[in-house]
């Protein structure tokens, strides 16, 4: 089967959510396929990224310019569109998928996001398979709450356009995919019976057998995109109501935060307590060095990649109710859920303090990962849904 599948960034590297879910379904394609690639970024790539994408057949990356960017986003104000979507609203990418559909003989087209929505040449009779990835309108009302005066009518705005959008994208495709039951929940109900749940899986990197240190230089790790809007009110609320409670009854833990792109606010949490790595090249490396792995989310949709790769790696792993949802594993079983900073607090002292019991929640929760979230297993639903069975 010969696949075009269009992105909105180039899915390397792997330090955000749609690139990872990107990369691993590529590769998982291309193992019997023809895959074509066509994506959108910011600035040329450059070859040693490129290579990382060399399973596929071709590669073409469309650079969306600054210049081009303010004018697509001018046009806003003048559309319904949803903001996102006339960010990445690109005649060339759009051109580039026709031309790529009619010379490689494409036999079906997935797209991830509907931000790209406004680039498809649907008019040739193709297949088509949009993954949703999140429900992106939950998310943004969400946000409503942290808004400030000025972006609160943007935020209200955009949730609108969004909701209406992923109604209304929907009829132009074949096939509908999203990453969890909850956000499936979140789609119109003419959508959600139809729409295929694909969760991401776990990168085999991360079941390798590590040899562990022998001293742990922290005693909680927060990876994650540190740049991304819920996982920067999920370190607030770690760093600002729980650690508080813990430093109260005397326990005063080595927090590492871990991941790309960390917003002021994140920095300004630096101290000899708390180390906030930015960018590291192999997270696995921090996640080993740690003691328990906390997910402390307060909001966000999706399946938390997060919470799934530390289950993997044989770490104890502490969430909210927020980060447990469609993740389906087993509360006190495979994994540790909190609801409230009392109670996160009260469960990163149980595991601190009784280390046999983190070592079962930590095999449990491993081996519920194996059995459920290999990408070898997500993409061969994923295939199933590209051929239309």
């Amino acid at each position: 089967m010969k696949i075009l599948v269009a992105l909105s960034r180039f899915p390397w590297p792997l330090e955000k959510g749609d690139k990872l879910r990107a990369w691993h379904q590529l590769r998982g394609l291309a193992t019997d396929h023809e895959v074509h690639l066509i994506c959108l970024n910011d600035k040329a790539v450059s070859a040693d990224d490129l290579a990382q994408l060399d399973f596929c057949k071709t590669v073409e990356v469309i650079v969306l310019g600054k210049a081009r960017v303010a004018w697509n986003m001018l046009g806003a104000f003048f559309n319904h569109l949803p903001f996102q979507v006339n960010y990445f609203k690109s005649q060339a990418m759009r051109n580039a998928i026709a031309a790529t559909i009619q010379l490689h003989k494409i036999d079906v087209c997935y797209v991830q996001l509907i931000r790209l929505g406004e680039n498809l040449p649907f008019d040739l009779d193709r297949r088509w398979v949009l993954d949703y990835m999140d429900t992106f309108s939950i998310g943004m009302r969400h946000r409503l709450a942290d808004a400030n005066a000025l972006m609160r009518p943007f935020v209200k705005a955009e949730a609108r356009r969004l909701e209406r959008y992923e109604t209304q994208i929907a009829a132009q495709f074949d096939e509908l995919v999203i990453i969890s039951d909850r956000d499936a929940e979140g789609l119109a109900p003419l959508l959600r019976e139809g729409v295929h749940v694909i969760p991401n899986g776990v990168g085999e990197s991360f079941f390798e057998d590590f040899p562990q240190p022998a001293v742990k230089d922290f005693d909680l790790i927060f990876f994650g995109n540190m740049g991304y809007h819920p996982n920067i009110q999920s370190a607030k609320w770690l760093v600002e109501e729980v650690l508080p409670i813990l430093h109260q009854r005397g326990i005063r833990p080595r927090l590492c935060i871990a991941g790309a792109r960390p917003a002021p606010l994140i920095k300004s949490y630096e101290s000899p307590e708390i180390t906030v790595t930015g960018f590291v090249a192999d997270l696995r490396e921090y996640v080993l060095r740690s003691k328990i792995s906390v997910a402390p989310l307060v909001g966000g949709q999706g399946l938390q990649n997060k919470l799934i790769e530390s289950m993997a790696m044989r770490m104890p792993t502490i969430t909210t109710p927020v980060g447990k949802a469609g993740l389906g594993a087993g509360e006190g079983v495979e994994l540790m859920v909190c609801d409230g900073a009392e109670a996160f607090a009260d469960g990163i002292a149980t595991l601190l303090s009784e280390p046999a019991r983190a070592a079962v929640l930590a095999e449990n929760g491993r081996r519920y990962v194996e059995e459920n979230f290999r990408w070898a297993a997500m993409n061969a639903r994923l295939l199933r849904v590209l051929n239309g069975k």
